[in-house]
């Protein structure tokens, strides 16, 4: 897997010298917006049942921005991105991609070309090899993107002359993310895309996606269930539930909406006494005589030194941790995190 030196990713991209270039997408002219959605609806019909997967969603995805879409399986995530793409019709609401009319056949055959779409499950020719499906890829955009580079990129130079039904399912996935990449897209759409790789090919995918936002002012839309990798690595995420975006926004700065306390965790002897009703804490065996306590409290300073004056040198393996985006999705949604994207 080759190491990409110039694009290194930021710790959280709301912080990031990238993300902190970019407003929030609603503010920006449409001229800036790549994608553009408004009071989109969508409801389908199951026997004598109505399905309403959209109930009104507004998005704006701004040049250069990667937004993450959550939500639990049901939620309407699939048929918003299929709206998105262009690829589903809504029936009520306006959808503009690169500008073009996502209802107008002519004016999405303009545009396709900008764009690059990779699917989880991405259905590839078993029998033809990744060396083969990119130069396809390559003469269907008339791209100038060169296959070698691309395979180099995606890190499956010594897999580009096995056929595809040979290759792991990451290596298919790290596929199907460069046929994306061959039009050299200014809009890419990517379904999990790193739910099967391993951390280093994770991150030589963000270091190709992000020289790809550097070069073409590319935004990435990216549906996940990885929620550590959306906060670090999103400028901004939607929280789609039962239909409607539910929450919106920097991750930072959703948690510091959603979220005022810090959880604080540390080891006492188990004979210490601890009040754990009044601290709102809960505590567990850790062996050894000892016992982790875990509470939350809005003034970590001020706990940690009562703490220190009380239980002095017995206090140990003390850490404070910041609120995570799988908190406040669990949170806001009542739902747990699934192995499969909706």
């Amino acid at each position: 897997m080759p190491v990409f030196s110039k694009h290194r990713l930021p710790r959280d991209a709301g912080d990031s010298r990238r993300g902190a270039a970019l407003d929030p997408a609603q503010s920006r002219p449409l001229t800036d917006l790549r994608v553009a959605a408004t009071g989109v609806r969508k409801t389908y019909k199951s026997g004598d049942r109505e399905i309403r997967a959209l109930k009104g969603i507004d998005l704006h995805v701004a040049k250069g921005e990667f937004l993450g879409v959550l939500g639990p399986n049901g939620a309407g995530k699939t048929t918003l991105i299929e709206c998105l793409e262009g690829i589903r019709s809504p029936d009520d609401g306006d959808v503009r991609i690169l500008g073009a009319d996502a209802a107008d056949a002519r004016e999405m055959k303009a545009v396709r070309g900008r764009m690059g779409i990779a699917l989880q499950h991405s259905t590839l020719p078993p029998r033809l090899t990744a060396r083969e499906l990119l130069g396809l890829q390559a003469r269907l955009y008339a791209s100038d993107v060169r296959v070698d580079r691309m395979i180099d990129l995606v890190g499956i130079g010594d897999k580009a002359d096995q056929r595809i039904e040979h290759l792991s399912g990451g290596q298919q996935q790290r596929v199907a993310v460069a046929m994306a990449l061959m039009g050299d897209p200014e809009l890419l759409f990517l379904d999990e895309p790193t739910s099967q790789l391993d951390p280093h090919a994770r991150l030589a995918l963000w270091e190709v996606l992000y020289a790809q936002r550097d070069r073409r002012e590319a935004s990435v839309i990216i549906t996940t269930h990885q929620m550590e990798e959306a906060q670090r690595i999103c400028d901004r995420v939607v929280i789609v539930d039962q239909g409607r975006i539910i929450a919106e926004g920097r991750p930072k700065d959703l948690l510091r909406q959603h979220f005022t306390a810090r959880s604080m965790t540390f080891l006492l002897p188990m004979a210490a006494t601890l009040d754990l009703r009044a601290l709102n804490a809960r505590s567990a065996p850790a062996g050894n005589g000892l016992k982790r306590v875990t509470l939350r409290t809005e003034r970590p300073s001020a706990t940690l030194v009562e703490l220190g004056q009380t239980f002095g040198d017995q206090l140990s393996d003390l850490s404070v941790e910041d609120p995570t985006l799988e908190e406040l999705f669990v949170k806001l949604t009542g739902t747990p995190l699934e192995g499969e994207a909706a």
